[in-house]
């Protein structure tokens, strides 16, 4: 049984994710909501310059901490003029809406749900502008504040962000019983992002893919539950998809759907990106099963709406990082991106990608309801295309490598 679930465990989050498939950063015009004002086009003047610095997350002092879960939480509580959820909703609603695509435009409509976010090329820029905008919703309340990354391969990471000062210790309440490897404790969040304090999940958002019923209303973790146990992850696996020269191999390497060991031989199954969401939210599998069956246990492993978990942001970032220092590292420019054409529609170097795409897709209703009314309003000329975002100090950022990081590599 041991071996069982080793091998299920380079399985089993492809499969997770290939069966899930204002101040108002979404709109051009100037908003003013109380005493947050916030405007932010793609195309103004002035935004080439960078100004945000993101950090490793074990260098952020108490105070930037504090004023980080501040920032996030103030996103949570304001509902933008004309909106029926929060902010921070309204990005949870647009990560589910990316992976229940419907196009209506001539071409490339069929009817056919089309995941967009993941699992082909659009992976890494549409999550590039995806953070971003978050980011400057953040800037909007705080403009001390940036995203800080997380470095997968640094031990004392875990303890730095699962912690009551920052983002929440592990879930509590629950307790599961794993064969051959033991009892194993998660639940809802206490402390900071538990509902009782106003972490409260929109229950038509927290959905399970597969079902369509709702997951509730509270942030669950189980963390580092088996198969998803092991931390940190090795530099080697770092180091080796950073070596990958193909574009094609180093994102699915990267988001997790595939490894590529030194012979470039290629090994399907559950890793990097894919690997830590199930390291937070934990994943239930059943290997009596044929075949295996499992579901996800908590908020970070049920994909389309993870970022519910504020941990989703600072591990994206470190995606974005990674894909930023391989760019760096000699695969700048759209040479380095699939060309028009090759890739399903939004995924290649000059489609748009929703929602930044002028109202040309649509994301299908879940059954709990219609998505639209709970999405924002998106101005017709905010139009974003992966080629538009693959320099990322364009976009007004860049990434700090820590005294750490530099006295390791």
């Amino acid at each position: 049984m041991k071996l069982l679930l080793k091998s299920v465990k380079i399985l089993i989050y492809s499969l997770l994710l290939v069966s899930t498939c204002a101040l108002t950063v979404f709109a051009h015009d100037p908003t003013d909501h109380g005493q947050y004002k916030y405007h932010w086009n793609y195309n103004l003047p002035g935004q080439q310059g960078y100004s945000t610095v993101r950090k490793n997350v074990n260098d952020l002092t108490k105070a930037e901490k504090t004023a980080l879960v501040k920032a996030i939480k103030t996103l949570k509580t304001t509902i933008p003029a004309g909106s029926k959820i929060s902010i921070y909703d309204q990005f949870v609603a647009i990560h589910l809406g990316a992976t229940r695509l419907i196009h209506n435009h001539k071409g490339h409509s069929n009817g056919s749900v089309q995941e967009l976010a993941h699992e082909n090329a659009a992976f890494f820029p549409w999550h590039r502008e995806y953070i971003r905008r978050f980011e400057q919703a953040l800037q909007a309340v705080d403009p001390t504040v940036s995203l800080p990354y997380w470095d997968w391969t640094d031990a004392k990471a875990l303890d730095v962000i699962f912690n009551d000062d920052f983002l929440g210790s592990n879930g509590q309440g629950v307790t599961i019983k794993i064969p051959n490897q033991g009892n194993f404790t998660g639940g809802p969040v206490p402390g900071a992002f538990s509902a009782a304090n106003g972490w409260v999940m929109n229950p038509a958002l927290n959905i399970d893919p597969d079902t369509g019923t709702s997951l509730g209303t509270s942030l669950v973790r189980f963390l580092r539950v088996p198969p998803a146990s092991d931390y940190p992850l090795p530099k080697k696996d770092i180091q080796r998809v950073l070596s990958l020269n193909n574009y094609s191999l180093f994102r699915p390497a990267l988001e997790g759907f595939i490894s590529v060991d030194e012979q470039g031989k290629v090994t399907p199954g559950g890793f990097l990106h894919n690997y830590i969401h199930g390291l937070v939210g934990g994943v239930q599998i059943d290997a009596s099963t044929t075949p295996i069956t499992f579901k996800s246990l908590g908020t970070m492993a049920n994909i389309p709406s993870s970022p519910y978990d504020p941990v989703f942001w600072l591990h994206h970032a470190n995606v974005d990082r990674l894909w930023a220092q391989w760019q760096d590292n000699g695969h700048q420019g759209s040479n380095f991106y699939p060309a028009d054409g090759g890739q399903p529609y939004g995924h290649n170097l000059k489609d748009l990608m929703w929602p930044w795409d002028g109202g040309m897709s649509t994301p299908k209703a879940t059954a709990l309801g219609n998505l639209v009314p709970l999405l924002p309003k998106f101005d017709s000329n905010d139009l974003v295309r992966p080629i538009d975002v693959l320099n990322h100090r364009k976009l007004g950022y860049t990434y700090k490598t820590s005294e750490n990081q530099k006295q390791k590599s």
